[in-house]
């Protein structure tokens, strides 16, 4: 479009500039022609010289304009905030300075001078309102994201590892999660890496996720995406930390370790695994528990069994049971950091 533009109007001053010529001189006494063909052959070279010069210049003009919006897509938005507020307040403080620069004389000093005071304040201005951009940008960030926030309403946060595990789901649509469900972009942006890797598990993995999410688009249940980020923190757990705290929401993950951070950051944090954990059944030694003893266990004649919450039974002497339904009794439970496991004996 600008590369059309520029022809244009070249192609139209050069005709101008080209008849104009042909006014300026005897053209037709000097070139034994008649001065209709002397015209038009003069406002055929300049529109043609126009043509020429504007699809060059037509051409520079598209490059820069296309490396100035990259560059302008590049740049963090509350960089370009902080850059105008930062210019603005150095062109207002310019103002002010030079008005008794108006009465130097000679009268081009003055206005030299009055350049210079333009040029240095807005430029420091600008530098030093960009100085302190990253504590502005944690501080704007945090207000903007309080504002863009529904405060009536409990917000859940979804991590990489609760998208990819599922298991919020049934939290929702049994009613035990809830609120608005919803999934930073960088949460996104991870998940879409990881459905990107060459390595098959993390792919698979990634792409479990975003078939997920992509299920739970519609619907009174939606799971919708959140316009956050922070660019100043590299890690997704940290950014996520920041949004939950800032906002009051709560992060849903299954990840043990942001579990902890969180909790020490003053997140509030709803662990998917720690939730399965609180409602399994409790056992005591001595309760009975009819299991299909599924395979062998490691020690000898051991046998072993699943609940059905996926809890591991290690039944005692159980080994020649394997493929059979049998009543056994709980002898011992352990609570290890994967889980519960429950130690057993074939009742007699």
């Amino acid at each position: 479009m600008i590369v059309q533009l520029a022809r244009m109007v070249l192609l139209t001053a050069g005709a101008l500039g080209g008849f104009a010529v042909s006014r300026l001189a005897d053209w037709s006494s000097q070139t034994g022609l008649s001065p209709q063909l002397v015209i038009f052959i003069l406002i055929i070279l300049g529109a043609s010289m126009g043509y020429l010069l504007g699809s060059i210049m037509g051409r520079e003009f598209t490059g820069q304009y296309e490396r100035i919006v990259q560059q302008l897509q590049d740049f963090d938005t509350t960089d370009l905030l902080l850059g105008a507020l930062g210019l603005v307040v150095g062109l207002v403080v310019a103002f002010l300075v030079s008005n008794p620069l108006r009465l130097v004389r000679p009268a081009w000093l003055g206005f030299l001078t009055m350049v210079l005071v333009y040029g240095l304040l807005s430029y420091g201005s600008t530098q030093l309102f960009l100085t302190k951009r990253r504590d502005m940008r944690r501080h704007l960030g945090d207000a903007l994201s309080k504002a863009a926030l529904p405060q009536s309403e409990s917000l859940k946060f979804l991590d990489t590892s609760a998208v990819i595990d599922g298991r919020f789901q049934q939290l929702v649509e049994s009613g035990f999660l809830e609120g608005r469900i919803v999934v930073p972009r960088f949460v996104l942006v991870e998940l879409q890496t990881l459905a990107d890797s060459a390595d098959d598990l993390r792919r698979s993995r990634g792409r479990r996720g975003l078939d997920l999410l992509t299920t739970l688009s519609a619907g009174p249940d939606a799971v919708q995406v959140f316009e956050a980020d922070y660019p100043e923190i590299p890690a997704v757990d940290a950014k996520l930390v920041r949004l939950a705290t800032s906002s009051s929401g709560v992060i849903v993950t299954v990840d043990h370790n942001l579990t902890q951070v969180a909790r020490v950051e003053g997140a509030k944090v709803l662990n998917v695994n720690e939730l399965a954990s609180a409602v399994r059944p409790l056992f005591i030694p001595g309760d009975t528990i009819r299991i299909l003893v599924a395979k062998p266990g490691k020690e000898a004649g051991q046998g072993v069994g699943y609940l059905e919450d996926g809890t591991m039974v290690v039944i005692a002497d159980g080994k020649d049971a394997v493929g059979s339904d049998r009543t056994v009794e709980v002898t011992s439970v352990l609570q290890t950091s994967a889980g519960r496991m429950i130690f057993a004996k074939v009742a007699t």
